[in-house]
């Protein structure tokens, strides 16, 4: 069975996922409410799951704690770029750093072999996704923040490698992962929105959820490819998702996307169809 060509199927899955996800955060009146939703709902879907799989080894538990530090700090960081910056300004930003330091620490930490033109379709891809931000004013704040969370998607997305293929099975990443999540999210949120977490849970409880649902299947997809495939590829054509967020951004978000972004957007798609191609 060809294992890569499932990873490579699971990572589209999720980037065509991924956007919407992000999306539905940033349109979240309280992103902080909506987050804290979104870990709710994988907490109470995967939680029955954690009764089926193989526990956590001694050997993954730490690097299981490490992957739920590293996204819950992301995560804070990504709705402060959020609320400072434009999605189609902020989530470009956030998400092309990524694909081509990922490929590069994969190859060195993790022992991924990838092709000369697979190499080169991560290099268009970001390439791509950083033209999409070209041009467009964005707030000190929001520009340092959006920064910050596409480094701190480079590590998770390397520890989370890692964890998963020193998990008995991906199950057990993935269902531990989600239940943590919850339990790490809410009672931030609790604490931060103190005296207001009744109204807020009400009043962006639909947002949260559907924004949860679509998160399980966008993330919950990406960990397992990343079980199957070379870490830069996952994250490249995961990354790809930038094209659907310019789309949600114009279509959904009312928001600007110019010419410029439409040919950055063509140059995503051929780095993407690029490692689809060399990397099968």
């Amino acid at each position: 069975m060809d294992y890569t060509a499932i990873g490579i199927a699971l990572a589209l899955i999720s980037s065509l996922t991924t956007a919407s996800a992000h999306a539905l955060l940033k349109a979240g009146n309280d992103k902080l409410a909506v987050r804290a939703l979104m870990g709710a709902v994988g907490t109470v879907a995967l939680a029955p799951v954690c009764f089926f799989v193989p526990l956590p080894t001694n050997s993954l538990i730490p690097w299981l704690l490490t992957a739920s530090a590293l996204h819950t700090t992301y995560q804070l960081v990504l709705i402060r770029a959020y609320e400072a910056s434009d999605f189609a300004v902020a989530y470009p930003i956030a998400r092309g750093i990524a694909p081509i330091a990922t490929a590069i620490l994969g190859m060195a930490l993790l022992g991924d072999q990838i092709t000369t033109g697979t190499v080169v379709g991560v290099g268009l891809v970001s390439a791509g996704i950083l033209m999409v931000a070209v041009g467009r004013t964005i707030a000190a704040g929001g520009l340092i923040a959006a920064g910050i969370a596409g480094l701190l998607t480079t590590t998770y997305t390397i520890v989370d490698a890692h964890a998963i293929r020193l998990a008995p099975s991906a199950m057990t990443f993935v269902a531990w992962f989600f239940l943590l999540d919850g339990f790490i999210m809410f009672p931030i949120f609790a604490t931060l929105r103190r005296g207001r977490v009744t109204s807020l849970l009400r009043s962006e409880g639909c947002q949260g959820f559907m924004a949860g649902v679509t998160s399980l299947v966008s993330f919950g997809s990406a960990l397992i490819a990343l079980r199957l495939a070379p870490v830069g590829i996952v994250s490249a054509l995961r990354e790809a998702s930038v094209v659907f967020g310019m789309l949600i951004a114009a279509f959904f978000l009312r928001e600007s996307v110019d010419q410029r972004r439409a040919g950055a957007a063509v140059v995503i798609a051929l780095g993407a169809i690029l490692i689809v191609a060399t990397a099968a």
